[in-house]
């Protein structure tokens, strides 16, 4: 088996995970939904993360759907595999089953619940790096888990730790990917998590997006990130205005079951939720007011897969 490399920058989309009435994995949407992303070209997939509503599933199920993942994706874009867990013992397993398998990239959320100092934290990171031998990037989201890692022990983790590779920073800053930039030897990788800042970022050095509404617009990050690509960058302004405002469609909803629902109108199969997250329910109707009055040039994207 070739050694994983990581993940080689662009928009890696962060997929939802479609589920049957009964909770359990809808296999043949999830492959429907990695195919179509796949033609929409995008440059990377992240399964089980935040949008994949990884947390919600015991430890058998991410591993079978990290297994179906990887033999679908068959090596034809990077796959990250998500195996955060507020335990280490937990994440460690699941990093090593999806390296095993021939993952590219292992991602490991912050752990939560309990507070912890910057050695317990460093200790859990270098355990679950150590348990693999896939390339890690560090999964920052301190709307999620109350708190951000600090930027000085990502970099000595990265120095130290030889498959610890980056982050990825869901934060609300660009001036966090741009701390990130300013260390050397060796560089951090960085990939925001945050559909505001995609073209931000990448001008500020970030490797690409690790991007949840690109479940529901592939296409839409594609294109930004390859006009930047291309130095268009006035073009580039545009899509990234355009990604903000159908962003903005989604404030105060319940924002993976907003994403399904944005899916199911373009007529992709995305399924139900795992609960107890709540999935879309009567904010369908603030989600379709709020598209009503956008402008063509956004509600394009919005309104059909092809």
């Amino acid at each position: 088996m070739t050694a994983p490399k990581g993940l080689a920058g662009g928009i890696v989309c962060s997929l939802i995970t479609p589920f049957q009435p009964n909770q359990s994995i809808d296999y043949g949407a999830f492959g429907e939904l990695i195919e179509h992303q796949i033609a929409s070209g995008i440059h990377g997939l992240f399964v089980l993360g935040t949008a994949g509503e990884g947390l919600l599933l015991g430890p058998d199920e991410r591993r079978a759907a990290a297994e179906f993942a990887l033999e679908k994706v068959g090596g034809r874009v990077p796959l990250a595999v998500h195996c955060g867990a507020p335990d280490t013992h937990t994440a460690a397993a699941l990093a090593a089953h999806a390296s095993e398998g021939g993952a590219d990239a292992v991602a490991v959320v912050s752990p939560f619940y309990f507070a912890y100092g910057p050695a317990a934290l460093r200790q859990h990171f270098t355990d679950v790096a150590h348990a693999c031998s896939a390339p890690v990037y560090l999964y920052d989201n301190p709307e999620r888990v109350g708190y951000s890692l600090d930027f000085e022990m990502v970099h000595e983790l990265v120095r130290e730790v030889e498959n610890i590779r980056g982050v990825k920073d869901t934060g609300d800053s660009v001036a966090r990917v741009t701390r990130y930039g300013t260390f050397t030897d060796p560089p951090v990788e960085v990939y925001t998590g945050n559909n505001l800042i995609v073209l931000p970022a990448l001008l500020m050095g970030a490797l690409g997006s690790v991007s949840a509404l690109a479940s529901a617009f592939p296409e839409l990050f594609v294109a930004l990130y390859e006009l930047w690509k291309k130095g268009e960058v006035d073009q580039a302004t545009r899509v990234q205005l355009t990604a903000a405002r159908l962003q903005a469609v989604l404030d105060g909803v319940p924002y993976v079951g907003g994403i399904k629902y944005l899916m199911h109108r373009r007529g992709l199969p995305s399924g139900g939720m795992r609960a107890p997250l709540p999935a879309v329910g009567g904010s369908a109707a603030l989600i379709e007011a709020r598209l009503e009055v956008l402008d063509e040039s956004v509600t394009r994207w919005s309104d059909g897969a092809k």
